[in-house]
This record gives structure tokens, C-alpha cells and sequence, in this order.
């Protein structure tokens, strides 16, 4: 096989969109792996694919093709090939949904019992996963499928866990392209990929857009409670106005100046936090790309649902919200604007997420406090945690009231 060859866990948005646009463009030969196997069959049957692609300069998208890679379904007879893929390649990456943690961890940890029989040299695994703590988790799934001294001791000094911080978007392609490829999809040309440098067993890939970088337990909360809190915010105000198209919500001066309150609530939790100078932080942060003569921002298809679909999960403790409103208080700040966005997404709608449906109809039916305490995990009993469900209720509240 190659060695410059990589396993891609995980063939959507993110899969076909990112990583296989940074490695293929670096010569890598690109090894699709996905748990459908109708997807692979049309990944294979078709011999390409179609991205819709949004530049980050604000130029009018196109419609890019990418071929000449392989294609394998991590489930029922085509599993074993995936193994014995994953204990040759030097590289993987994998970026799927939490439901797949377990299954693709002990798919990685059959191939790197394989690998330890064999004597294989280094794997190291990208997570291009917007989760908390996925090497730990990973770590866990992959070491139940290990079973041998031999084996965990490969492991531990061969096998890499590289956390990155993925902020290149990825959603649903155009109908009229859908109808053409049901494998095309809407990216971004965001052209990098920070990632943790001091995780790697063996050679960082030498691909332009991949950035080592130190400190990555405090650059991803920096990321989830900064970048991804944005989106987030972002989208529970502007559904309020009756948008439900991102590029309608950047356009919309108050929106943009509530988003930029809450960031610099956030901002000024973790910079504390983790003691983080500002230009140290800006290391790891989205870096705004500069835009053609004339161009106010960048042209999106992005729509305010996919930004807060997952409700449930994306209100959590750790979560983009929740999270830094709590860092920030900690830190001896009243997160007003962070609170106030939480309280705005207990009323967020989402026909397509089910957990949206079931939020509206706990608040309905309990009472905002109680659901604040069931889906952002914050108890009355803890001073501060009280302050915030406080703030939440007030703001929750007055949103009511400005409706009568």
C-alpha cells in the first residue's frame, strides 16, 4: 500500500468535503470508509462525487468533482477488508456522529490488534469529531477490542489519538445537485486543519492546511465555547426575526452585535480559565479570510437548523452554550448575553430534530427552571450553577413577556 495513504472514517460532509480535498491535493491515496452500504455502492457505482463549494473569499460557488479513490462499508462482509485496510495505512481519520463512537472504536481496535501481530509501523488517527474528550472515549472503545499484553503495548507507543479543531462547514448540497449525485454535498474552502502536534506516533503529514499546534485540551473548549457558540447563538436570535438562512442572520446588525457580546463573555472566560494570553488564543481560532474587492462577507447556503440541530446535546454542561456561560461566571463575570441565549434556545424549533420537539414540550410542561436543570445538567443545590439557571429564568421570562 502507499504510504501516503489514508483511511477516511466517516464519508460525509466533513469526510468528502475536508479531509479528503487537504490529503488528495497532497497526494494522498483516499480511502473512503462508511457504515451504509448503499452509500459506498454509489461512491463506487458513480466513480465520483460533487461538492458544491462555498469560498471563504465570498466568490460565487461552483461545483467541484472528486474521484479516484476507494470505497469500502465498515459493516456486514465488507468489515474485514476495512481492517485489513486500517492495519496497513499510516494514517486515519474519523469523523462520524457519536452514535458510531463505539462501533468505529472497535473497528480501530481489531486493526490495531492486527497491526500489533504483523509488527506494523505507527497509526495516528485524526478525530475530526465536534465532541468533548473523543480520545478518551475512543481510547476506551478501542482497548475492549485488545486482549493481550503484546497488544496494548503496541498501542500505547505506536497508535496516535490527534485531536483537531475542524472548522471548515459542511451541509446539505443544493436539490437540483442532489437530484444529479445523492452523494454531493455543500463545503467550504477553509483551508486549514489545526491539529494536536504533541499526539503524534509518527510523522506529521506534510499537508498544506494541517497546523500543529500545543495546548489542545484548551484550544477545543476554546473552539466549542467560542467558534461553535457563535453558530449557536447566533441562530437561536435570528430564528426570533423569522430567518432560517445563516447569511440572513449575518446580515442583521443586532444579531451580529449580540453574537459578538456573547463571544466576548466567552472570551473572557477562557482566556482566565486556562490562562491563555488573546494572541495565544487566536492561534487556534477560525481566521477570517479575506474577501474579494467588494465583498462584504462570504456567500453561504447554511441554514439556522443545522446550527442547533442535536438541541438536547448541544444544551449540555460542556456543551458550546452552557459551557463557557459557566467558565464565565467562574471566573467573576455575569455571562448576561450567554444566558440570555439559552433561554432563547429553550424556544428553538426544529422540525428535523427530534429532541427539539421534545425540549418545547418539557418546558411546556414542567417549567423552563426544571428544564434547565434537566438538559443544561445544572443543579440549584451549587451556588454558582444557581446563578446561572437565575439568569436563564429572568431572560426566559422577559422573552415571554415581550410577546404579550
Amino acid at each position: 500500500m502507499n504510504e501516503k495513504s489514508i483511511a477516511l472514517i466517516g464519508a460525509g460532509k466533513l469526510g468528502k468535503g475536508y479531509l479528503a480535498d487537504l490529503f488528495q491535493k497532497a497526494g494522498y491515496d483516499i480511502i473512503f470508509m462508511a457504515r451504509r452500504q448503499e452509500q459506498i455502492n454509489n461512491l463506487r457505482d458513480h466513480g465520483c462525487y460533487h461538492v458544491f463549494l462555498e469560498h471563504e473569499n465570498g466568490a460565487e460557488p461552483e461545483v467541484v468533482v472528486y474521484s479516484g479513490y476507494e470505497a469500502w462499508c465498515t459493516t456486514g462482509p465488507e468489515r474485514e477488508n476495512c481492517v485489513q485496510v486500517l492495519a496497513q495505512v499510516p494514517l486515519a481519520s474519523v469523523q462520524v456522529y457519536d452514535n458510531g463512537f463505539e462501533a468505529i472504536g472497535h473497528l480501530l481496535g481489531d486493526a490495531i490488534a492486527l497491526r500489533a501481530q504483523q509488527g506494523a509501523g505507527p497509526l495516528d488517527i485524526l478525530l475530526v469529531v465536534n465532541y468533548p474528550g473523543p480520545h478518551i472515549t475512543f481510547d476506551t472503545y478501542i482497548r475492549q477490542r485488545l486482549s493481550t499484553p503484546e497488544q496494548i503495548a503496541y498501542y500505547e507507543k505506536n497508535v496516535g489519538l490527534v485531536r483537531t479543531l475542524a472548522y471548515r462547514g459542511g451541509y446539505a448540497a443544493p436539490d437540483w445537485l442532489l437530484a444529479k449525485d445523492p452523494e454531493a454535498i455543500t463545503a467550504s474552502d477553509y483551508p486549514e486543519l489545526p491539529v494536536d502536534g504533541e499526539a503524534f506516533r509518527g510523522e506529521i503529514p506534510q499537508v498544506e492546511g494541517i497546523i500543529p499546534l500545543d495546548n489542545i485540551d484548551a484550544r477545543l473548549k476554546a473552539k466549542l465555547w467560542a467558534g461553535n457558540m457563535r453558530g449557536g447563538v447566533m441562530a437561536c436570535l435570528a430564528q426570533t426575526k423569522g430567518y432560517t438562512m445563516a447569511q440572513e442572520a449575518n446580515e442583521d446588525a443586532h444579531v451580529k452585535a449580540f453574537c459578538k457580546a456573547c463571544y466576548e463573555e466567552s472570551v473572557y472566560g477562557i482566556l482566565n480559565k486556562f490562562h491563555m494570553t488573546y494572541e495565544d488564543f487566536q492561534k487556534g481560532e477560525r481566521k477570517v479570510m479575506p474577501l474579494l474587492p467588494g465583498m462584504e462577507m462570504r456567500l453561504s447556503t447554511d441554514t439556522l437548523a443545522r446550527q442547533m440541530n442535536g438541541l438536547a446535546r448541544k444544551l449540555g454542561r460542556q456543551e458550546r452554550l452552557v459551557g463557557p456561560a459557566m467558565t464565565c461566571l467562574e471566573m467573576g463575570r455575569i455571562p448576561f448575553f450567554l444566558a440570555k441565549a439559552i433561554a432563547l434556545a429553550f424556544g428553538f424549533r426544529n422540525d428535523g430534530d427530534p429532541t427539539s420537539a421534545e425540549i418545547l414540550g418539557y418546558v411546556e410542561k414542567y417549567g423552563v427552571r426544571e428544564a434547565a436543570q434537566k438538559y443544561c445538567g445544572l443543579s440549584a443545590e451549587e451556588p454558582l450553577e444557581a446563578q446561572l439557571l437565575e439568569l436563564i429564568c429572568a431572560h426566559y421570562w422577559d422573552l415571554q413577556m415581550a410577546k404579550l
